[in-house]
C-alpha cells in the first residue's frame, strides 16, 4: 500500500518505521531535514512537500503539533486531494477545527479521519499506540492496513471530531493524575516516607494510575521514570499544556465545569516558564517540589 506520512517528530518517525517494516511504500515530508533523512535511510521516499506526499499516496497520515499545523498542511496539499485519497490526522487538535477539516477534505471527494494517539514515544517505538478514531466506519476499515502497524488498539469513537473529544478526555484525566501524583509524592518526601513504599502501596491500592506507575517526579524513585533519566520526554510539557488548553476550550463550548483542568494548567504553565517545556510533562512535579521548599 502507498502510504504518506507528514510530520516526522518524536512520534511520527517511529510510526513511519513500523509502516516500512511491514512493507508499505512510504513517502514522507517534515519540517526538519534530520528525520526525513532518517526515514529515507530506513527505506522511505521523500515527497515534494505535503502536496507531493498526498499525490504519491493512497492514505496520508498527519502527525503534527497543533490545529494551525494541520490546517497549514491541508492548505498545502489541497490541490492533490480528490476521489480515492484518504487523509488520517493523528494529531491532537481542537475538535471544532477537526470537524472543519473533515468537511473541507470530503468536499473534494477524498475521505478523512481524525485518529489522535495515546501511548507516547514508548508506545510509538513499540508499535502499541491506542488510536481513537472519528469519521466514517467504512473509511476506517479501508485505512486499517496503514494504521495497524503502529497500533495496539484502534477504537471507532463515532463521527467527525469524536476521536479528538475522546483524546481530550484522556488528557484531562492524565494531567490531573500527574498533578495529584506530584503533590502526593512531595507530601510523602516532606514527611520522610520512602517513595518505594508509596509506590508499592499505591500500585496495589485505589490510588493506582498510570502516572504513579510511570512518572514519579523524583530522581531515583523509579529507574525507568523520566525524572531518573534527565527528564527525557515521553510527552513534553508544552504539548500537555496545549492539550489542557484544548480541554478548557471544548469544555466551555459544551458547558462543562473544568476544575481539574483549571487546577493543573497553571502548574504546567509555570513548568514551561521555568524552562521545562521540552522535558517530560512530569516535570510539573519540580514546580510542586519547589513550592514545598524541597528544591
Amino acid at each position: 500500500m502507498k502510504v504518506g506520512f507528514i510530520g516526522l517528530g518524536a512520534m511520527g518517525l517511529p510510526m513511519t518505521r513500523h509502516l516500512l517494516a511491514v512493507g508499505h511504500d512510504v513517502t514522507v515530508a517534515s519540517r526538519s531535514r534530520a528525520p526525513i533523512e532518517a526515514a529515507v535511510a530506513a527505506g522511505a521516499k521523500e515527497g515534494d512537500g505535503p502536496s507531493g506526499v498526498v499525490r504519491a499516496s493512497e492514505i496520508t497520515i498527519l502527525c503534527v503539533p497543533d490545529s494551525p499545523d494541520v490546517v497549514r498542511v491541508l492548505d498545502d496539499a489541497f490541490d492533490a486531494l480528490g476521489s480515492g485519497k484518504i487523509v488520517v490526522d493523528t494529531s491532537t487538535i481542537d475538535p471544532q477545527v477537526e470537524r472543519e477539516q473533515h468537511a473541507r477534505v470530503t468536499a473534494t471527494g477524498a475521505s478523512y479521519l481524525d485518529a489522535p494517539l495515546s501511548g507516547g514515544t514508548v508506545g510509538a517505538d513499540k508499535g502499541a499506540l491506542t488510536l481513537m478514531v472519528g469519521g466514517d466506519a467504512a473509511v476506517l476499515d479501508a485505512a486499517r492496513p496503514a494504521l495497524e502497524p503502529f497500533a495496539g488498539l484502534i477504537v471507532h469513537a463515532g463521527g467527525p471530531g469524536f476521536g479528538q473529544v475522546v483524546k481530550l478526555c484522556n488528557q484531562l484525566v492524565y494531567a490531573a493524575q500527574m498533578l495529584a501524583v506530584a503533590e502526593a509524592t512531595t507530601l510523602a518526601v516532606k514527611e520522610g516516607v520512602d517513595l518505594g513504599v508509596v509506590y508499592e502501596v499505591l500500585t496495589h491500592a485505589t490510588g493506582d494510575c498510570t502516572a504513579i506507575r510511570t512518572r514519579i517526579p523524583f530522581e531515583g524513585a523509579r529507574s525507568d521514570a523520566p525524572a531518573s533519566n534527565g527528564w527525557r520526554p515521553g510527552f513534553i510539557t508544552e504539548l500537555m499544556a496545549k492539550d489542557v488548553d484544548l480541554v478548557l476550550r471544548e469544555s466551555a463550548r459544551a458547558g462543562v465545569s473544568t476544575r481539574a483542568a483549571s487546577a493543573v494548567r497553571p502548574v504546567l504553565g509555570s513548568a514551561v516558564e521555568a524552562g521545562y517545556g521540552r522535558e517530560d510533562f512530569s516535570a510539573l512535579g519540580k514546580i510542586v517540589r519547589r513550592e514545598a521548599g524541597l528544591d
